[in-house]
Formats: structure tokens, C-alpha cells, sequence
């Protein structure tokens, strides 16, 4: 087994369990670097932090995480941008607290989105014909100033590729193009491109150069439609990613199981144990080819 690829934890499929039991769970299938939630998935989530934490509630966090024996390595923060109909607003000042808690918490890495339109639920996509130019320039601002005060935190904001302006590799590369400070780059999620469509190896070339976290899953094509799966169980050709990611990648590559039904904390550590299986498989196999 390689000691070279740091490997994490995601707690979104985690999310029905408290920050103690996600660490625990999280040090027992060994994945000892984790990313919780910080604003996002406040209603549904239960292993989170408050945008609005105390410095004794971030003291708790990082005292149970040392209990577990592992390390806060990276927050889920929100979108950067909030819609209202046509109506585009940025987030800075939340996403500016989420960027002093993970300086607070030494979690160099901010997983966010790109937009979001509050009039629908969490997981709603932004449809194509709702990508315009002037949501690319309000997104552009937004992330350049909020690049400006990451980078005097020395933290990083990582986009997750989640539909609407970052739905295709193309679309999210048009993005960083505008915004050219390094602490803004991409949380790879190839699952997700391929979840919507979109060639996750095709996307990584487009955005190779920025990629400064990523979440490992895998997908399925059923009859009842496309499923999210534990990594290496559904239908991506993991072989080119893999190899393309080992040569310009040095960050940690975070397993998120996401299972819909029966996620009991043994199912979950389960699914996460054999994603993390899998995934050091095809990367010992690339290493040794």
C-alpha cells in the first residue's frame, strides 16, 4: 500500500450523525484527515459547525477531533453566490467567517459551490439557460475578493463542480480564468461530472492545473436511472484520472460515500472502508505501471 496519497473523509453521507461519531467513524476505516460542514447543510446536517461558531464551540470541535485521533483538514462551506429569481447576490461575508474558522481550525481547504438559488432546495442544479454572463462577472467578483482574503489567511477555496457554472469542465475553467488568485482552485468530484454527463476525465484536463481537493465516489447507470456508489463500484474508467491527478496532484483525495437508504453508521463505515479499498488499488496499480 502506497504511504505517499493522503487520503480523507467527507462527512456529507455522515450527515445524519454528530461530529463525534463521524470522527470516530472516520478513525476507524482509517481516513484521519476529514471535511465537515460550515454553513451549508445546516437544516439536515447534524456533524457541522455554525457559520456563526464561538471560539469555545471551534475549541469543542477541535478537542473531539483530537480525542478521535483524527484532523479537521477541510470545511464545506456554501455557495459564493445566492440567486433570487433574477436577482444574483454574493456571500462574502458569510464565506469570509467560514475562511477565519478554518484558519481558526488550521483546515486549509474550503469546499464551495458557485451559485445557488435560494427559492429552491439545496440540492437544486442551475439549468444551462440560467448560466449567463452576468451571473460569470457577479461570480467573478465575488471570488476574487473572497481569493484576496483567503490567500492573507493562507487558506484555499475549492469549487466543487455542482451543475449551473460549474457543471462542465469548460464552464468552471471560463470561471478560474477570471479569477487568477492560486488560493481559488477546484475540488475535483468525478462523480459528479459524470452524475450530469460530462466526461469527468475530459473536465479534469480542463481544470488540472487548479484542482486542490477532490472527493472520490463512483456512479452507476440503472434501469431506475444514474446512482451514486461506493468508489470503484459503478462505471467510470478510473485508470486515466488516476494517472492524470498522480502526476499534478498533491493534496488529499477525500472519500464520500453517499448512500440514500439504510445509512446506518456501520453501513456507512462500510461503503467508506471499501471506497477507500478501491481507490488505493487503482492507485498502487497506476504507480506500478
Amino acid at each position: 500500500m502506497s504511504t505517499s496519497i493522503p487520503l480523507g473523509n467527507a462527512s456529507y453521507g455522515f450527515r445524519e450523525y454528530s461530529l463525534p461519531e463521524f470522527f470516530g467513524a472516520s478513525r476507524k476505516v482509517g481516513l484521519t484527515s476529514v471535511e465537515i460542514d460550515c454553513g451549508w447543510l445546516e437544516e439536515e446536517s447534524r456533524n457541522k459547525i455554525a457559520v456563526d461558531a464561538t471560539p469555545q464551540e471551534l475549541d469543542t470541535v477541535r478537542r473531539w477531533a483530537t480525542e478521535a485521533g483524527v484532523k479537521v483538514t477541510a470545511l464545506g462551506g456554501g455557495a459564493v453566490v445566492g440567486l433570487n429569481g433574477d436577482v444574483a447576490e454574493d456571500r462574502c461575508d458569510e464565506l469570509m467567517k467560514v475562511i477565519d474558522h478554518a484558519d481558526a481550525l488550521d483546515a486549509r481547504i474550503i469546499r464551495v459551490f458557485t451559485e445557488h438559488d435560494f427559492t429552491h432546495s439545496k440540492h437544486y442544479v442551475l439549468p444551462a439557460e440560467r448560466v449567463t454572463d452576468a451571473l460569470y462577472e457577479t461570480l467573478s467578483a465575488a471570488f476574487n475578493r473572497l481569493g484576496n482574503y483567503a490567500q492573507t489567511k493562507n487558506v484555499s477555496l475549492a469549487i466543487e463542480n455542482h451543475g449551473g457554472t460549474s457543471a462542465t469542465g469548460a464552464r468552471l475553467k471560463r470561471l478560474l480564468d477570471m479569477t487568477p488568485y492560486e488560493s481559488v482552485g477546484v475540488t475535483y468530484d468525478p462523480a459528479n461530472y459524470a452524475y450530469g454527463g460530462e466526461d469527468p476525465y475530459a473536465a479534469l484536463l480542463a481544470v488540472q492545473d487548479r484542482v486542490l481537493y477532490t472527493h472520490w465516489k463512483d456512479v452507476a447507470h440503472t434501469e431506475a436511472g444514474v446512482e451514486y456508489r461506493a468508489f470503484g463500484e459503478g462505471d467510470i474508467d478510473w485508470t486515466p484520472i488516476i494517472r492524470a491527478l498522480l502526476t499534478s496532484f498533491d493534496g488529499i483525495w477525500a472519500i464520500e460515500y453517499e448512500r440514500k437508504v439504510d445509512s446506518d453508521l456501520e453501513t456507512l463505515m462500510a461503503g467508506s472502508r471499501q471506497s477507500r479499498d478501491n481507490l488505493q488499488a487503482v492507485i498502487d496499480q497506476v504507480q506500478g505501471t
